[in-house]
């Protein structure tokens, strides 16, 4: 919902190809996948290759890859007028194994349009994670979530994961002087102001009566048709039944 164009790249970590680990390489065959459909079938497609999961679970080449790439738009973005702001989600079934890196990646990404959502997929021990969330910069921009505590109500994994995100966005744009643009796309309805016009408007303003009761100041009484030949002309093109001639009677 909060991309305009649904595209997303799609990046790996923490797997072994030609015996090599590798800590951020390309998920799918494009650069984007197309929605979230085009997010897990990336995935799937991941498991296609000779590759091996492998340990350790490093973040920081993701965070920065993601950080280079936040500000590379928002500059572009700027050019055109827009802004651009980028979260990154990092789903991991591992606790991150070197705090020290991870810390570093995060404060040198502090300065960018960035946010950064750590979800704990599993039973690991996340404790470190949780540093990471409560760990301070400059600029608070990394929330952890762990998905066992929310995963039978899907209102609160949503809340919970979007929580921290507003506040990041508005802090980083508001400390760099920058305003919000206007709006990409406005109503198009046209609404003008027309001046009374005691032939075609009815005054609703209202005012008390000498019984005390409140009244339209323009209440001149209303007409129902409630006749069939009314009936007929407001339900046009249904056969309505003629009311009967005379009353029926009823015996006991």
């Amino acid at each position: 919902k909060y991309d305009f164009d649904k595209k997303f790249p799609v990046w790996g970590f923490g797997a072994k190809y030609g015996g090599v680990i590798q800590h951020c390489f390309q998920v799918g065959h494009k650069q984007e996948a197309d929605g979230v459909k085009g997010v897990l079938d990336a995935y799937r497609s991941v498991f296609r290759n000779p590759l091996t999961m492998s340990g350790p679970t490093v973040f920081a080449d993701c965070i920065a890859q993601a950080a280079s790439r936040a500000r590379r738009e928002q500059a572009e973005a700027q050019q055109r007028g827009t802004q651009a702001y980028t979260v990154l989600l990092l789903l991991t079934d591992g606790s991150v194994t070197d705090i020290g890196m991870t810390k570093s990646a995060i404060m040198a990404a502090s300065d960018a349009p960035l946010s950064i959502v750590i979800i704990g997929v599993g039973k690991a021990d996340f404790s470190a994670m949780q540093f990471l969330d409560d760990f301070s910069t400059d600029r608070d921009i990394v929330q952890f979530v762990e998905f066992d505590a929310h995963k039978y109500n899907k209102a609160s994994l949503t809340s919970e994961t979007l929580d921290e995100i507003p506040d990041q966005l508005v802090k980083y744009f508001y400390s760099r002087g920058i305003m919000p643009t206007a709006m990409l796309s406005e109503s198009q309805v046209n609404i003008q102001v027309e001046d009374f016009n005691d032939q075609d408007d009815q005054d609703l303003s209202v005012n008390f009566n000498p019984d005390g009761q409140v009244v339209l100041n323009g209440f001149e009484g209303a007409y129902v048709d409630d006749s069939y030949e009314g009936a007929a002309a407001k339900y046009n093109g249904l056969h309505i039944l003629p009311p009967p001639s005379m009353q029926p009677s009823y015996q006991a």
